[in-house]
């Protein structure tokens, strides 16, 4: 299974709008369905086109605690929740997570904290899972390199999130993110979503050499 993903999960159906008012899911996802070694993350009630199962994640909305987690009918291998609980930390509620998503062959998480601590304690939950369980999804902004830096990530699999940054700023910190273990990316709008007014054609072409740019990074 990939670790380049390219999410279109996003609430706001107005940000896939371009000028001409098309709706560049369509494109995205067959983009992605002829680009080897990419993966999509959908809405789980938007479908994967025809990109198969196993390079599909549904990405299920964030969560505060466990009993806001929607389960949905399985279509893909993969899944993505992100959360964050203020009380208990996030090891117990992603435990709590993991228990209501069986059968996946990989759940990615996304904490929305940065504190060492739950980085560690997640970490840990990931790498005894093996290369086919739990993927952490971290962000790469000056505050997610810092606490990545100062936790023990060790051998855990973990992909880099944009986190709405620009996508020069987020290229630029790829070859950093590699450096500290990252295995590939999630990313949407850094790719997709900020290309001004450019029409289809000129919005899917810089979709492309993207996707290109951070291949040639984790290869």
């Amino acid at each position: 299974m990939t670790n380049l993903w390219l999410a279109i999960d996003h609430a706001n159906d107005g940000l896939f709008r371009t000028p001409d008012s098309s709706d560049i899911r369509f494109e995205l996802l067959d983009l992605v369905a002829h680009a080897p070694g990419w993966g999509i993350v959908v809405r789980p009630a938007q479908g994967h086109g025809e990109v198969r199962p196993e390079l599909a994640c549904a990405g299920l909305p964030d969560i505060e605690t466990v009993e806001e987690l929607i389960v949905p009918t399985r279509s893909t291998d993969a899944v993505k929740v992100g959360f964050e609980d203020h009380q208990a930390g996030c090891a117990p509620i992603a435990q709590a997570v993991l228990e209501r998503l069986p059968g996946y062959h990989r759940v990615f998480l996304e904490p929305y904290c940065a504190r060492p601590g739950c980085l560690d304690d997640l970490a840990a939950l990931a790498e005894r899972s093996g290369e086919t369980g739990i993927v952490l999804k971290l962000k790469v902004n000056d505050e997610g390199i810092a606490a990545i830096e100062r936790a023990d990530i060790g051998r855990a699999p973990w992909v880099a999130r944009s986190d709405g940054m620009s996508w020069d700023d987020f290229n630029k910190r790829l070859p950093q993110v590699r450096a500290l273990g990252a295995g590939g990316v999630m990313v949407g709008r850094a790719v997709w979503g900020d290309t001004g007014a450019a029409g289809q054609d000129v919005l899917l072409k810089t979709v492309r050499e993207r996707m290109h740019s951070i291949e040639r990074i984790f290869a």
